[in-house]
C-alpha cells in the first residue's frame, strides 16, 4: 500500500474526484482529525461538502418517494425460478462530465415523471385517507348493536349533549345511578347489545344530558373505563349508516383499483429510469460528501489517499490528467502506524474466491502474511477426507457449479461460495474413489459387490480393503501393524497434521525473523519445528531398521528441549509459576496434533451413517411386501440427503476449524482494516 498526497487547483477538483470515483482504486483519508493540529491549521482549513450536495439530496428524496410509491402499488413476487436463475440487471449507459449535467438530466426526468404520476398519486392518497376514516367510523358504528336511533343527533346542541361509546360489561350495573347523582338527575342512558373487543366483553351505550352537566358526566364516565366514539356527519340508524358506508367503500375501492392500475403502468414505464436516476444521485452525493475529507486553501484542495502499490502510478496519472496539469502529486510509503493502514488481499484468480474464508477469520494486519494461498490445499484435502463419498462429491460439485454459474451471475458472494463448493466437491469425488465410497456401501448391500475388496479402492474407512488387510499390512513399525482402513486413515491424519503444523510454524518463524525477532522465532516456532523434524527423523530411522530406543531417544531429546524452552519463555514473562505452567505447552502441542484425528472421525461418520441408511432400506425392502421398495427408496433418498447435508456442513466447519485454531495460531494474528476504495457503485448504470 502507498500513500498518495495531492494539491489540486479548486477549478479542477470536481474532475479529479469524478475520475478517481469511477476508477475506484484509492481510499480517501479523512483529514479532519489532522487539521485540528496547530501546524496544519496554519496551512489548511477544513473543507465542507460540495455546494451541490443539498440540491442532490433534495432530488434523492423526491425520486425515493416516487420509487416507494411504485413499490407499494406494483409489488413484485419473486418466484423460485427467479431466485435460482436470476437475470442480470440491464444497465443504462450514461456519460456525464459534471454534476451540473447530472442534476439537469435528473430534474428533466423527474419533471416528466411528476407530470404523469403526481395527480393519480395524490388522488390515491386522498382515497386512502378517506377509506381509513370510513373504516374507523364503520368499526365504531358496528359496535352500536341494539341502539337504533338517528345518528345525526349525536353531538352538542344548544342545550343537550348526546354521545355514544362503550364500557366493560361489569361496569354497567351502577353506571346510570352514579351519573344521575353527578347530573342531578338530568341524564339518561340507553344500553345496546354486548360485544367482544380485545378479549373483553363491552356494552355500547348512548348518554343524554344537559350541556351544563357535560363535564361532570364525562368525568364520571371515565371512572367506568368509558371509550367515547367520535361519530359525526352521519345520518340514519346504525344499520342504515353501515349500509351507506359499505357502498362508499366499494366505490372507493373501485376508484382505487383504477388508479393503482394506472400507477402500475406508469411504474412499468418509469421505474427502471428512476432507479438509474436514484443511483446517479447517490453517486453524486458520495462525490460531494468526499470534499469534507479534504483540506482547503483559498485556491486549492489538498487530499491524501491510500492506493495499492500496483495502482500508485495509475492513480497519479489520473489526477494529473484530470487536473490538466494543475496538480502536484506525491506517492510515498505510508507514514501512519500499521494498524491504521488498510489491507487489500491480492491473490491469483484461481485462489481469490478463497479470500472469503480468510476474511471470515480476520484480515491480516498490514505487512502480515496473507494465509489464503496456504489455506486452499489443506481445506480441500481435509474436506475431501471428511466427506469421502464420490456420489456426495458429485452432488456437491453440481450444486457448486449451479451456485457459481447461475446465482453467481448477480451475486459476488454466491459466485465465490459456488467456486469453493465446486472444488470441494471435486476433492470429495477423488477421496470417494480412493476409499470406494459410492453412497456408502450401497453396491454391497443391494448388489453384493464390495468395491473395497477390489483393486478399484485403495482404503476402506470401515474395515479391511484389497490392499490393506490382516494379510497385507500397510506397514509395521515398533510392534504396531496397520492392517485396516481406520488405522491407515488415522496414521495419515496424524502425519498430515504434523506437516500442516510444520508449514505454519515455518511461516511464523520466517515472519519473526523478517521483523528481527530472532529470539521469539526460536522459542515460539523454532523449537517446535525441530521437534516435528525429530519425529520424522526418528520414524524414518525406524523404517530404515534402527531400534525404537534410538528413535525414541532422538525424539525424547527434542521433547525435553521443547519443555525447557517453554519453561524459559514462561519464566521471562511471569517468573517461576509461569515457568512451571510453560512446561504444559507440550500437552498443547500434542492436543494440536491429535486434533487432526477429526479427519478420521468425520470420515467414519459419513461412511457409518451411509451404511446405516443402506441397511435400513434393504431390511424394509425385504420385509415389507409390495410397498417395501417404495419405502426403501424414500429411506435412501431422505437418509442420504440428510447424511450429505449434515456431514457436508460438518466437513466445511471442521476443515475451517483446523486452519483457524491449529494452523493460523502458529503464525497468524489478523486484525487488519479492510481497504475501502472510493468507488462508484453501479447496479443500474454503466459508463461503458
Amino acid at each position: 500500500m502507498k500513500k498518495l498526497k495531492a494539491v489540486i487547483l479548486d477549478e479542477k477538483i470536481d474532475s479529479v474526484v469524478r475520475s478517481l470515483h469511477e476508477e475506484g482504486i484509492v481510499e480517501i483519508c479523512d483529514l479532519s482529525e489532522k487539521l485540528e493540529n496547530v501546524e496544519w491549521k496554519t496551512l489548511l482549513s477544513p473543507s465542507p461538502s460540495a455546494d451541490y450536495v443539498r440540491n442532490v439530496t433534495s432530488l434523492m428524496i423526491k425520486a425515493g418517494r416516487i420509487l416507494d410509491m411504485f413499490s407499494s402499488v406494483n409489488k413484485k413476487e419473486t418466484s423460485i425460478k427467479d431466485l435460482l436463475n436470476p437475470k442480470p440487471i440491464e444497465k443504462k449507459k450514461v456519460s456525464f462530465r459534471s454534476y451540473e449535467e447530472v442534476i439537469n438530466y435528473v430534474e428533466d426526468i423527474l419533471s416528466k415523471v411528476s407530470s404523469e404520476v403526481d395527480e393519480p398519486a395524490e388522488k390515491l392518497a386522498e382515497l386512502d385517507n378517506k377509506k381509513s376514516k370510513l373504516l374507523q367510523l364503520k368499526e365504531q358504528i358496528s359496535y352500536l348493536n341494539g341502539l337504533e336511533f338517528d345518528l345525526k343527533y349525536l353531538g352538542i346542541g344548544p342545550y343537550v349533549f348526546i354521545g355514544t361509546g362503550s364500557v366493560p360489561k361489569e361496569k354497567t350495573a351502577h353506571l346510570k345511578e352514579e351519573l344521575e347523582k353527578v347530573a342531578d338527575g338530568y341524564v339518561d342512558v340507553f344500553f345496546g347489545s354486548e360485544f367482544e373487543k380485545d378479549k373483553k366483553i363491552r356494552v355500547p351505550l348512548v348518554v343524554i344530558t344537559l350541556k351544563e352537566k357535560l363535564e361532570d358526566v364525562l368525568s364520571e364516565l371515565r371512572k367506568f373505563e368509558f371509550e367515547k366514539y367520535d361519530i359525526s356527519g352521519v345520518e340514519g340508524t346504525p344499520t342504515e349508516a353501515l349500509s351507506k358506508i359499505e357502498s362508499e367503500l366499494k366505490s372507493i375501492d373501485a376508484e382505487r383499483n383504477s388508479l393503482i392500475e394506472k400507477l402500475k403502468s406508469l411504474a412499468e414505464k418509469w421505474e427502471k429510469e428512476l432507479l438509474a436516476v436514484y443511483e446517479l444521485l447517490s453517486i453524486e452525493k458520495a462525490r460531494g460528501d468526499a470534499y469534507s475529507q479534504f483540506g482547503k486553501t483559498k485556491r486549492t484542495y489538498y487530499l491524501e489517499a491510500y492506493v495499492p502499490a500496483r495502482d500508485a502510478e495509475k492513480a497519479k496519472n489520473i489526477i494529473e490528467s484530470s487536473a490538466e496539469g494543475f496538480a502536484f502529486v506525491e506517492v510515498s510509503e505510508p507514514d501512519e502506524p500499521e494498524e491504521k493502514i488498510p489491507v487489500l488481499l491480492d491473490n491469483p484468480k484461481p485462489i481469490k474466491p478463497f479470500e472469503m474464508l480468510t476474511e471470515m477469520y480476520a484480515l491480516p494486519k498490514y505487512n502480515e502474511v496473507d494465509p489464503t494461498l496456504l489455506l486452499v490445499p489443506g481445506f480441500l484435502l481435509f474436506y475431501g477426507i471428511m466427506l469421502t463419498d464420490a456420489v456426495y462429491g458429485l452432488f456437491l460439485t453440481l450444486i457448486g457449479l449451479f451456485v457459481w454459474k447461475k446465482i453467481g451471475k448477480v451475486n459476488e458472494g454466491a459466485s465465490k461460495l459456488g467456486y469453493i463448493l465446486t472444488l470441494a466437491g471435486i476433492a470429495t469425488i477423488i477421496m470417494g474413489i480412493i476409499t470406494g465410497g459410492y453412497l456408502g456401501d450401497f453396491t454391497y448391500e443391494f448388489f453384493g459387490f464390495d468395491i473395497t475388496q477390489t483393486p478399484f479402492a485403495l482404503v476402506n474407512p470401515l474395515g479391511e480393503s484389497f490392499y490393506i488387510n490382516s494379510k497385507h499390512a500397510l506397514f509395521s513399525l515398533g510392534g504396531i501393524s496397520v492392517t485396516n482402513g481406520p488405522m491407515a486413515i488415522l496414521v495419515f491424519s496424524i502425519f498430515i497434521g504434523l506437516v500442516h503444523l510444520l508449514v505454519g510454524l515455518c511461516v511464523g518463524f520466517k515472519e519473526n525473523i523478517s521483523r528481527g525477532n530472532v529470539g521469539d522465532a526460536f522459542i515460539n516456532q523454532g523449537i517446535w519445528i525441530l521437534l516435528i523434524l525429530s519425529i520424522f527423523v526418528g520414524i524414518g530411522l525406524m523404517f530404515a531398521g534402527a531400534s525404537s530406543l534410538v528413535a525414541g531417544g532422538i525424539i525424547g531429546i527434542f521433547v525435553l528441549l521443547a519443555i525447557l524452552a517453554s519453561m524459559y519463555k514462561g519464566y521471562k514473562s511471569g517468573g517461576i509459576m509461569e515457568s512451571i505452567l510453560g512446561a504444559m505447552d507440550i500437552t498443547g502441542f500434542l492436543g494440536n496434533v491429535l486434533s487432526y484425528a477429526r479427519l478420521l472421525a468425520l470420515c467414519l461418520a459419513t461412511g457409518g451413517l451411509a451404511m446405516a441408511v443402506n441397511i435400513m432400506a434393504k431390511l424394509v425392502n425385504e420385509s415389507v411386501p409390495i410397498v417395501g421398495i417404495i419405502i426403501a427408496i424414500l429411506i435412501l433418498i431422505v437418509g442420504h440427503m440428510f447424511n450429505f447435508v449434515m456431514n457436508g456442513l460438518g466437513a466445511f466447519i471442521h476443515s475451517l476449524r483446523l486452519h483457524y485454531v491449529e494452523f493460523f495460531s502458529q503464525f497468524y494474528e489478523g486484525g487488519g482494516r479492510r481497504f475501502n476504495p472510493f468507488k462508484a457503485n453501479r447496479e443500474y448504470t454503466t459508463t461503458a
